[in-house]
């Protein structure tokens, strides 16, 4: 149930906004001599307990924490949710996937807007009322569709314009969710080139990634098509975002490899969006902001161990960890 004070919920978000993770303890993590010693580091720097030996199921937790607040506190569920359907995305593709190969589903999110197993049901039973309007129908469609050949590409490429039609549909023209918009056009924008250099990559053409680009970005997806073979053109249509984006597109339009350089800076360029707002004393940005950082908290603790664990070469890592607070 929605809170009716912003100033409630920015103020239980201001005090644990003191224990977020620190690009100083980041670097005491990445520099750990082995996954063996990076594990105790988690432990000292209060990320996990010092009985957790999985980092992954470390790292869900903390972000479950920070969803659970946010859906706690917030006085504006139709903005904070569309940052929590990832989530619900997440796990009705997991749950229609599993159904198909006559698997018990895994590794089910419950940081989401609906109970992960009212999404079970409504997967089982194929009736999807209980969902958002747009999940609603695209899960519809998906039945008629898998019915005749299952695409697991498919799958989850119609899920993810739905959540995007979704998000947008929540938003509105509703005056306190102007930064929240702004925020997921730039998104699609950017997740748009990601899915277009990966799919070249992977040798598809234009006509594959019209089928699977996101709407509702900024950048028309006929102007990604127009200029698919390109990779100037490619890169310019992102400057709107500046220079440090700009040029990690052009270097990975250039070469695939520096992909993950730019999902790096796309990540970095969102959350810089409301980082300036995490210190409002009465806004629902400041919530978001708490929410994103929790979220990249993660992100890092994840590369950087998962690195660990492989013996990946530090600089591989680092590339790829998100800037911290602190």
């Amino acid at each position: 149930m929605p809170q009716p004070s912003i100033a409630y919920a920015c103020g239980r978000v201001g005090v644990l906004r003191r224990s977020a993770l620190s690009r100083a303890q980041l670097d005491r993590l990445m520099s750990a001599k082995g996954y063996e010693d990076a594990r105790r580091t988690l432990s000292d720097i209060g990320f996990a307990p010092a009985d957790q030996a999985d980092f992954q199921t470390a790292a869900d937790l903390h972000v479950r924490k920070a969803c659970e607040l946010i859906r706690a506190v917030t006085p504006d569920p139709a903005t904070t949710d569309c940052f929590l359907l990832r989530y619900d995305v997440h796990n009705l593709k997991t749950i229609l996937k599993s159904r198909h190969l006559a698997q018990k589903p895994q590794f089910l999110s419950a940081c989401g807007t609906i109970d992960p197993e009212k999404l079970r049901h409504c997967v089982a039973d194929r009736t999807y009322a209980p969902l958002p309007a747009e999940l609603k129908q695209a899960m519809e469609a998906l039945e008629k569709a898998v019915a005749v050949h299952f695409d697991p590409m498919s799958v989850d490429a119609k899920l993810d314009q739905a959540m995007y039609r979704q998000i947008f549909a929540n938003l509105g023209n509703r005056r306190n969710a102007e930064l929240a918009r702004t925020y997921f056009r730039a998104k699609v924008d950017l997740q748009n080139l990601i899915m277009l250099l990966r799919g070249k990559a992977m040798g598809k053409d234009a006509t594959f990634f019209a089928e699977i680009a996101l709407s509702g970005g900024n950048v028309d997806v006929k102007a990604y098509v127009s200029a698919f073979a390109e990779n100037d053109r490619l890169a310019r249509r992102l400057r709107r975002y500046g220079a440090d984006v700009y040029q990690a597109a052009l270097a990975a339009a250039v070469d695939p490899a520096k992909l993950p350089y730019l999902e790096k800076v796309a990540d970095d360029y969102l959350y810089g969006l409301f980082r300036a707002r995490q210190y409002d004393s009465a806004s629902i940005a400041l919530l978001i902001a708490f929410l994103l950082q929790k979220q990249r908290e993660a992100t890092d603790v994840r590369l950087i161990m998962a690195g660990k664990l492989n013996s990946f070469a530090p600089e591989a890592v680092n590339e790829r960890v998100r800037e911290l607070n602190g």
